[in-house]
């Protein structure tokens, strides 16, 4: 650390001597004549400006003629031209220039006065605020991005210069500048009347952030059921995938769903899915941008040790007022916007609510679904350089399984809240501050029969389980830019979470009212975080960013504190090729621990404490891409996590106890995940082909599990294949589909079922006797494995304007066109005659489904 903050203390001195320099040489001078010797132009330089500049006649040539051009009118662009190809260098001294005798000239920059070209990139029709849209000076060969925010800056020389503006499905802008000064500069882009539909480009405009983005044209493999989803297609991608039957249902690269981070405008989410991981949150209509980290992590996120998914929504149009409705079978949605006071304030607000349950109960399904969103932001400029914005998201599930054997009924929903500060600093400073609270309710049953030896039931009761958490947290970031190749992004944040983790009730029927449970005391911790993070060019064709993630926790008396290096690294080697290396240190304080019974779906969060330790993990990752302009990118990845302190039950327990060591009832083990990642995507005209393929391992070792042997992970799969592809017929129609195949996933079974006589579960039901209630034991781990999973869908979207302000989108498509059962889950049913009963069950949310969907744009 102390290398690191002298070699930061050097920097800062280089840039303030070099801004001194600078400052000298910025000066305004407008020489007597164009043609004169050299001596001549620095005796003029001493007598008619306020610098004076000594040497010896000996130490340069101080008869050669020089003949001035392009109208200097400073101090350094005369000096440029008179001391060209002298072999001196210069000294400053109290105001003054000493000319001394150097082995090779300066170099052509050294007299030139830098200013700095900043502002906010924008949509012209809405005012939105474009992210990473690219600023580009071709005759220095120097570039820039803008931020989240819409945020660029751009050190350029004084004079002349051209300037280029980009942004995908936007026409490119050419500026011309005779810079003089520092000058901040908001850019409005407009949008291509014949935008092409790309769903996700392999990264952002700067090559040297090379992570997943959504854009926000939808396509066929974002939908489900008619209902267009971003996260959706984050599953096309290797090393992703979707597991719909449990809840949060994303996997990364062998890591479980508490390791996904999910921030909703920097406001963590703890289940961004409906329909038990099927549907995200995210009304598309209202996403601005939308990232996933999953194998170089800024040092900026934490919290999770497999990914980040970092969504912004829009600001809302401060032009004029639009929307978009949609009415498809799962669910309708309609989203507005428009100025509260054009250029300065603006309102967005998007609602969702699910329709398909008559549908359901005519198919006899079983299944009940019920969800809803509702998000809301309030955008303000106050002056040109502060932006305030207010957001609100509410959204619910009820969710309601009746298939053979199972009973389950599950409510869970999210509540968000945050207030975000945006302020332009300087030309070279930009700060986003914020406050946020987040709560996460999941409330869960499971009906359980018992029967005796001839049929007959014994026994029907139903546990239902609710837990809960709350967060609050501020943040704030400044992004610094030292110079082009030298930029520094450092921060903080603070935060206080509150668990009720694992209230219960054992009765006769479901409930849902949380005042209903037996309360178990609620923890808390808290938590401070300090980042840094450094950007650096040192070449055009290296890029090195390395950072550090400082994290402070508190849980009663267990303090622990984290250092989180970070490093990545890209070489490009030329137009086409460039390699990358990345190394993370991860730390996570949540744990996710899962009812081991089969059949509940319920799901506990709890802090880290002495005996639960945090869990950590480290992962090397070296990326290989190949770039041909558009229509050809291919992206290849090995990796490797070692993960320390994942959690599982502890064998023959169980956790809704209301006792304080709970902490005794989940075990801590190791995990290790690696293997290759391979991607390839082709554009054309008419044509998108995606083909990703994975090939993975994940374990996992526990003491007190498979006699201490490392075993298959529950979610592991050896191989996974996605392909994808859009056909383009005409500005009208367009036809798509999307094919995928996995191996199938380990799951355990126990070998010894027997009557829990001594009540160890200590579960307290007065009406259950105690010979009804059932130990399951495992002396093995992960016996078995599903078979393999395989799906096509299909579909067709036909556009059409209606009006010069009316469009419409009509899709159609086949949701599992053949019928694949979309997950084996495996079941038990304890009888008293035989002992113990073994129940295979499949079931599914939808065979073969068609759908279509309507969505107009006003």
């Amino acid at each position: 650390m102390k290398k690191l903050y002298c070699i930061l203390l050097l920097l800062i001195v280089a840039q303030l001597t070099q801004a001194q320099r600078v400052s000298l040489f910025a000066r305004p001078y407008t020489p007597s004549f164009d043609i004169g010797s050299v001596q001549s132009f620095l005796e003029d330089i001493n007598q008619r400006s306020p610098i004076i500049i000594e040497y010896a006649t000996n130490t340069i040539d101080t008869g050669k003629v020089i003949s001035l051009s392009g109208s200097p009118e400073t101090i350094g662009m005369v000096l440029q031209q008179v001391l060209h190809n002298q072999k001196i260098n210069l000294l400053e001294r109290n105001n003054k220039l000493i000319i001394v005798p150097s082995p090779v000239p300066l170099s052509d920059d050294f007299f030139i006065t830098w200013y700095s070209v900043y502002g906010i990139v924008k949509e012209t029709v809405s005012g939105e605020p474009l992210a990473d849209a690219t600023i580009w000076n071709p005759g220095r060969q120097r570039g820039s991005y803008s931020n989240n925010h819409g945020y660029y800056t751009l050190q350029l020389p004084e004079g002349k210069n051209v300037l280029f503006l980009s942004y995908a499905g936007y026409e490119t802008q050419r500026l011309e500048l005779n810079l003089k000064g520092t000058i901040r500069m908001d850019v409005h882009l407009t949008p291509k009347s014949n935008i092409e539909e790309v769903t996700v480009t392999s990264s952002p405009k700067v090559p040297e952030t090379d992570e997943n983005k959504v854009a926000k044209e939808a396509n066929s493999y974002d939908i489900i059921l008619g209902e267009s989803d971003a996260l959706r297609s984050f599953y096309t991608d290797p090393g992703v995938k979707n597991i719909p039957e449990i809840t949060y249902g994303m996997l990364v690269r062998g890591g479980s769903p508490d390791q996904n981070v999910f921030l909703l405008d920097g406001n963590t989410i703890f289940n961004p899915t409906h329909l038990l991981g099927a549907l995200s949150i995210v009304n598309k209509t209202s996403l601005k941008s939308m990232y996933l980290y999953k194998k170089n992590f800024p040092a900026r996120y934490g919290g999770g040790l497999s990914s980040v998914i970092d969504v912004m929504t829009k600001d809302g149009n401060m032009q004029k007022w639009q929307g978009e409705a949609n009415a498809g079978l799962l669910a309708g949605s309609v989203t507005v916007e428009g100025p509260i006071k054009k250029d300065r304030s603006s309102l967005m607000v998007s609602f969702r609510h699910s329709w398909i349950n008559p549908i359901l109960r005519m198919m006899n399904s079983g299944i009940g679904i019920n969800f809803y969103d509702l998000h809301v932001k309030y955008t303000q400029w106050v002056g040109k350089k502060d932006k305030i914005m207010v957001n609100g998201y509410a959204g619910n599930d009820q969710l309601q399984l009746h298939q053979n054997y199972t009973n389950n009924k599950q409510r869970w929903g999210n509540k968000a809240a945050t207030i975000n500060w945006n302020r332009v600093v300087s030309s070279r400073a930009f700060i986003n501050s914020s406050f946020n609270f987040s709560n996460y309710d999941n409330l869960a049953g499971f009906r359980y029969n018992l029967y005796d030896s001839t049929g007959r039931r014994v026994q029907d009761r139903v546990y239902n389980t609710y837990s809960s958490i709350r967060q609050y947290n501020v943040r704030s970031a400044m992004e610094l830019t030292v110079s082009n190749n030298y930029r520094i992004n450092v921060g903080g944040k603070a935060s206080f979470v509150h668990i009720r983790p694992f209230d219960s009730n054992v009765g006769a029927s479901f409930i849902d009212r949380p005042g209903d449970f037996n309360a178990f005391p609620p923890l808390s911790f808290r938590e401070t975080v300090l980042f840094f993070e450094n950007e650096i060019r040192p070449t055009k064709k290296l890029y090195i960013r390395p950072g550090l993630h400082i994290s402070f926790y508190n849980h009663n008396s267990f303090n622990y504190t984290s250092w989180q290096p970070r490093l990545y690294a890209v070489y490009k080697f030329d137009q086409h090729n460039q390699v990358d290396v990345s190394y993370n240190n991860m730390t996570q304080y949540l744990h996710l621990v899962t009812n081991p019974y089969i059949g509940i779906n319920s799901d506990a969060w709890v802090p880290s404490t002495g005996d639960l330790q945090p869990e950590t993990s480290d992962m090397i990752n070296v990326g290989y891409s190949y770039r041909n302009g558009k229509k050809l990118i291919v992206h290849a990845d090995v990796y490797y996590k070692q993960m320390r302190n994942v959690t599982n039950y502890a064998e023959g327990k169980n956790l809704f106890l209301n006792t304080a060591d709970w902490g005794k009832n989940v075990q801590l083990g190791k995990g290790w995940c690696y293997g290759l990642e391979t991607k390839a995507e082709r554009v054309t005209d008419k044509w998108y082909l995606h083909l990703s393929y994975t090939l993975s391992w994940n374990w996992r070792r526990f003491a007190a599990l498979n006699n201490g042997l490392k075993f298959p992970f529950k979610y592991d799969r050896r191989h996974e294949l996605n392909v994808a592809a859009t056909y383009k017929y005409n500005e009208h129609w367009s036809f798509s589909s999307f094919w995928m195949f996995a191996t199938g996933d380990v799951y355990s079974l126990p070998n010894q079922v027997y009557p829990d006589f001594d009540d160890a579960q200590q579960i307290s039901d007065p009406l259950a006797p105690k010979e009804y209630r059932l130990i399951y034991h495992s002396s093995v781990a992960r016996m078995y494995r599903t078979l393999p999973y395989h799906r096509l869908d299909v579909s067709v979207s036909n556009y059409h304007s209606l009006s010069k302000n009316l469009q419409s989108r009509l899709t159609a498509g086949i949701y599992n066109i053949y019928g694949s059962p979309s997950q084996y889950v495996y079941d038990l049913e304890g009888t008293l005659g035989k002992r113990s009963l073994i129940v295979k069950t499949r079931y599914q949310f939808f065979q073969v489904t068609p759908y279509i969907s309507y969505t107009v744009s006003f």
